[in-house]
């Protein structure tokens, strides 16, 4: 069996795949281009995304979506935050243009294709639905990440009209415009990009996407249907992939956490550093325009003092040359409180307007400042502190002001809102996420796909037709033989290794069980004829039974076999069953070796005492069985050979003998057998009687159901009796 495969094995990528990704990056590149040259109102940045997801598959589509972001960061500074959602949209296009995918038309499979042959139609609703989850992922995701970086909406000219349109005439807000418009604009594109992108898959020769197919990159590939059964039947409750996988996730995803966290925190210490560091260098500044001897002149006599505007013009001068700055103060530190020499007006980010305190007012501690106020008493410097009041989180930085002796007369005091600490923090985090999340998609996805193909698929290959190895009786699967050394695994590591001493192993198992196999035959054939030797001797005393042996043991199998059909016994019969009670079967009356030809073959009645010896031959049979079976080790045949020959003779009411067994009690081998015996004893001639007509014979079986017989029996052989009629008629030919 030859199967060709565009592939050479042996290479971790086709070198085709690699080109489909070069030429669907730069597809992407050149259309962006073109866009922002020509300001259209679409973005067609995803055509390579799906070419290169439709024709090589997943791995290929998610690195076309990562490095297409990543150059485009270097034109927007911005397409790279965005990488995890083409690389959604290239996982969702793999789901669509996949093998198994839902999205197609379910078509009969046709005459002389399989499943992996056919392509099928895609369903127009199919491509719809693709096509609006494509917006769904580009304009729904996409505009909210746009408003979470920015708080401000597309700037887009397309959806800069929509939203005005939607605001005016639907009454929506901010937000809901922009995430309206935004899902419109991107369906639209979508839309055409899908549609570019199937007449790009459509006008390329079916040679090509075969080449650039990805597939079972180290091995010759199994079909799909191959692929299914093999998954389904080797698989485990907790399959190596499975492990492999979790760990390589969770291991992922704990270092994308904690490079994560590293980063957030330290941007967090940065920002807060530069803003104290601001701060402090406003509060420097602000001291430096104090006089300390006119301090407490400004304290008594407050804005008429003499170059008291002037020098709170020169510190409102300082305050508005930095914009981080919410409040610039100077206070008096006392035991009773803060006393106010300057306080600057306040514009705060959320547009509230605060007015500055009046010079001389009172104004109590702040809780930050409490556990610093024998330092501030005492006039000396103190570290950044973060403070809060009924105007919200602040850092505050004290400057101290000396006079010539040395003495602090008053701080000046800058306040910067926390908010600049945590707006900037929650973008950074933001964009951090969503930079991590392109490249944690990216290594796990590949990660992934890499372990299916370089090791979970090799294994499980290797598992599946090792399994399929042996046939049901015993000899050598060739077939699953030859696929075996058809998979020509190469993955370069100890599974290449472990294959190539699989297929040793495979070839020399081959030989001996075929081997065995031969051997097992002959002597089952041997036994057969043994079996059946042993049989003769018996009947050849019973002058008139006429085939006895054989007909009844066709008889046995026929009503096994519709046992089984009728799914009747199902825990006990089996193919193997069937054959070891088949080929005992002639063995069921061998005790009557130890019965005298006289009461054999008596033409008359036998008197009770005669009765009473034929009847031995169930316990006798028995005996000789049981003698047998204990020479031989392990489970046998002879087993169900005992069984039917010491109690054939039961019935299912229990009034048979020699044990008076009843019911289920009695081996499933000697009830099967109880009907056969009778059936022929009713439908042969015996010396001592001649034989009932077809007919005659069935009604007396059925008659006997749930009484002599096992109801069950009786029905099978009612339902068989054309092929019971068959074997009959053939033995009264000889």
């Amino acid at each position: 069996m030859s199967r060709k495969y565009p592939h050479p094995r042996g290479r971790f990528i086709h070198p085709a795949v690699i080109l489909l990704v070069v030429i669907s990056i730069l597809l992407n590149i050149l259309l962006s281009t073109i866009v922002r040259a020509t300001a259209l109102p679409f973005y067609i940045d995803t055509v390579g995304i799906i070419v290169a997801t439709a024709l090589g598959g997943t791995v290929p589509g998610i690195i076309t979506a990562f490095v297409t972001n990543a150059v485009n960061f270097f034109m927007d500074g911005e397409s790279i935050f965005y990488a995890s959602l083409n690389m959604l949209i290239a996982i969702l296009s793999a789901a669509y243009f996949g093998e198994y995918s839902s999205f197609r038309k379910k078509k009969k499979q046709m005459q002389g294709k399989t499943r992996s042959e056919d392509d099928g139609e895609r369903n127009p609703a199919g491509l719809l639905v693709f096509t609006l989850l494509l917006a769904l992922i580009g304009g729904g995701l996409g505009g909210a990440i746009t408003w979470y970086l920015y708080e401000t909406p597309s700037d887009a000219p397309m959806i800069i009209r929509m939203s005005a349109w939607l605001s005016q005439h639907i009454g929506l807000s901010v937000f809901g415009c922009h995430m309206v418009s935004t899902f419109v604009a991107d369906f639209l594109d979508k839309a055409l990009s899908v549609l570019v992108s199937l007449l790009i898959i459509y006008i390329l020769p079916d040679k090509i996407k075969k080449l650039v197919k990805l597939s079972s990159w180290c091995q010759k590939p199994m079909t799909p249907d191959e692929q299914v059964r093999a998954e389904r039947k080797v698989k485990g409750k907790f399959s190596i992939g499975l492990r492999i996988n979790i760990i390589l996730v969770l291991s992922t995803l704990l270092m994308t956490v904690v490079c994560l966290a590293f980063n957030v925190i330290s941007f967090r210490e940065n920002t807060i550093e530069t803003l104290s560091s601001s701060a402090a260098q406003t509060a420097f500044l602000a001291s430096k325009e104090i006089d300390p001897s006119k301090v407490d002149v400004y304290l008594q006599m407050g804005s008429s003092a003499p170059g008291y505007m002037e020098t709170k013009a020169r510190l409102t001068d300082i305050k508005e040359s930095s914009s981080n700055i919410a409040f610039l103060y100077v206070y008096k530190i006392a035991r009773d409180g803060c006393h106010v020499v300057f306080d600057l007006d306040a514009t705060l980010s959320d547009g509230s307007f605060v007015p500055g305190d009046p010079p001389g007012m009172l104004v109590r501690f702040e809780q930050a400042s409490i556990s610093f106020l024998e330092e501030l008493l005492a006039g000396e410097r103190i570290p950044t502190v973060e403070m809060e009041d009924e105007y919200g989180s602040f850092i505050a930085s004290y400057c101290p002001i000396y006079d010539q002796s040395g003495n602090c007369v008053c701080y000046a005091v800058s306040n910067i809102e926390y908010g600049l600490v945590r707006y900037p923090l929650d973008r950074y985090f933001g964009r951090v996420v969503l930079l991590f999340s392109g490249f944690l998609i990216l290594i796990v996805a590949v990660s992934i796909l890499t372990t299916r193909y370089h090791i979970v698929m090799p294994i499980t290959s290797m598992t599946y037709y090792a399994n399929e190895l042996v046939d049901s009786r015993g000899g050598a699967n060739e077939e699953s033989y030859e696929r075996i050394e058809e998979l020509d695994i190469r993955t370069g590591d100890e599974i290449e290794q472990l294959y190539r001493a699989l297929c040793n192993l495979t070839g020399d198992t081959v030989h001996q069980l075929n081997d065995n196999k031969n051997k097992t035959e002959a002597i089952s054939k041997m036994q057969s004829v043994l079996l059946m030797t042993m049989a003769d001797m018996v009947e050849s005393r019973d002058s008139d039974t006429g085939a006895h042996v054989l007909k009844t043991a066709a008889y046995v199998r026929i009503i096994l076999q519709g046992l089984k059909k009728n799914g009747y016994y199902a825990e006990k019969i089996s193919d193997k069953y069937i054959r070891d009670v088949e080929m005992s079967a002639p063995l069921h009356d061998v005790g009557k070796i130890n019965i005298p030809d006289a009461i054999l073959n008596k033409p008359g009645k036998l008197s009770p005492e005669e009765y009473e010896i034929m009847k031995s031959h169930t316990t006798s049979g028995k005996r000789i069985l049981e003698n047998a079976i204990s020479s031989m080790e392990g489970d046998n045949y002879l087993k169900e050979a005992r069984n039917m020959a010491a109690y054939h003779h039961e019935r299912w009411d229990g009034k048979g003998y020699p044990e008076g067994l009843h019911g289920e009690v009695i081996p499933l081998s000697a009830r099967v057998m109880a009907v056969a015996d009778v059936f022929d004893a009713l439908s042969s001639s015996r010396v001592y009687k001649s034989a009932l007509p077809f007919d005659e014979a069935v009604r007396i079986i059925s008659e006997g159901s749930g009484t002599q017989f096992d109801p069950l029996c009786v029905e099978v052989f009612v339902e068989s009796a054309a092929e019971v009629k068959k074997v009959l008629n053939k033995y009264q030919e000889i």
